[in-house]
């Protein structure tokens, strides 16, 4: 369970504290229905169409391309549904107005991060090892 410092420290203050929560088992049972997992982790060797993987040791260029990734992605009329497997205490859903300020807010939290699309057309993954996986469902 997540601590208190994550809910009323980070989640509590600007850019998160407005932010609509969400119940990320709803989310997570959706990823666990759709991927199968190796060690926790999605098993992206079993994704054929639509992946796109990078390994990103330096952290400011990894917060820079995880937000071009979603800035690309995430339409105006859409919004960003954010889990993580370790801290956070529930998931959020923002715009696209708010991509830059509160994915990199989101990102400083120490765990695995999952940005889904609402509709669930893509997903972007972030691990604490440094890798980064894409994967646009419809587009592919």
């Amino acid at each position: 369970m997540a601590g208190d410092y994550w809910e009323d420290a980070v989640y509590s203050m600007p850019p998160l504290a407005p932010l609509e929560r969400i119940d990320a088992t709803v989310v997570f049972d959706w990823i666990e229905a759709n991927f199968s997992f190796d060690g926790g982790k999605i098993d992206w060797r079993l994704v054929s169409k639509g992946h796109t993987h990078w390994r990103i040791d330096d952290e400011r260029v990894m917060v820079e391309k995880v937000i071009g990734e979603i800035r690309e992605r995430v339409s105006v009329d859409s919004a960003v549904e954010h889990v993580g497997d370790g801290l956070s205490p529930y998931g959020v859903r923002y715009s696209v107005d708010d991509a830059v300020s509160i994915t990199n807010a989101l990102l400083e939290i120490p765990e695995h991060h999952y940005f889904l699309a609402e509709n669930r057309a893509w997903i972007v993954v972030v691990s604490t090892e440094g890798d980064l996986d894409v994967l646009d469902r419809f587009n592919s």
